[in-house]
């Protein structure tokens, strides 16, 4: 019996799951739902899932699409480095007239890496680098420089900058874009969080916003909703994510 790079991926974070005990005083932070990364890495020792699945429309009603799912695997290495593998299956269909109504799929993954630069009580930051495999041949990569700042005992802001880029292929030049994120977040009550976002590539901007609570401090479910104008996707996201904790984190 064969198992894909994502079944296995999620088969390792379900037995962790299940067979880790929790360590008290740690608290889940995520990349999701937002655009916006975390400034902070997954703890020493720790295996953090974070799933969801997604409908989108593109802003000239061109394309639908689904993602069905997204999963990203965080990997607590060092106190200043985690390692990250996301995977993800897209569905999408083109909404042309004289075009036959196929789906077409297709997967894509990411291997990389978060390095911490500071964390404290008042801001954080750290340096994400992606590449971006695709079977379709658009393969590239992704650097970003994620900050993060709490402004007072509720709000925060955080913010991501970076280039993202596809290498050329016999039949695609190649291509790069800078992006941008911004995201304004409210501690609605402990365990339920609320945020507000604009983010976008190389001058052009779209928003989205959502909910995420925590029923305890190592899970978190979420949903959000994005909108486009004349660029981008407008979407609907729902997700699961889980920090399984082997060891008390180094100093």
């Amino acid at each position: 019996m064969s198992f894909s790079p994502l079944n296995t991926a999620l088969a390792f974070a379900l037995c962790a799951f299940v067979a880790v005990p929790e360590l008290w005083g740690q608290t889940i932070e995520t990349d999701r739902p937002d655009q916006t990364e975390a400034a902070t890495l997954v703890p020493v020792g720790g295996v953090q899932i974070e799933t969801g699945l997604a409908g989108y429309t593109t802003a000239n009603g061109s394309w639908t699409g689904y993602t069905l799912p997204t999963a990203l695997l965080r990997l607590g290495l060092h106190e200043r480095f985690e390692l990250r593998v996301v995977g993800q299956r897209d569905q999408v269909q083109p909404n042309l007239i004289d075009i036959p109504e196929t789906w077409l799929v297709e997967s894509s993954w990411d291997v990389g890496a978060k390095v911490a630069g500071w964390n404290n009580e008042s801001s954080q930051m750290c340096l994400l680098a992606h590449y971006r495999f695709r079977p379709s041949g658009l393969s590239g990569g992704q650097v970003r420089v994620n900050l993060a700042k709490p402004l007072g005992d509720r709000f925060s802001v955080g913010t991501n900058l970076g280039m993202v880029w596809t290498w050329a292929t016999e039949t695609v030049d190649a291509m790069k874009a800078f992006e941008y994120t911004v995201a304004v977040g409210y501690n609605v009550t402990e365990s339920l969080y609320a945020y507000v976002e604009g983010f976008g590539e190389s001058g052009q901007w779209q928003g989205d916003g959502g909910l995420a609570w925590r029923p305890d401090p190592l899970s978190q479910f979420d949903v959000s909703v994005g909108w486009a104008g004349d660029y981008g996707q407008s979407y609907v996201a729902v997700g699961w994510s889980k920090l399984m904790l082997t060891g008390q984190s180094g100093m």
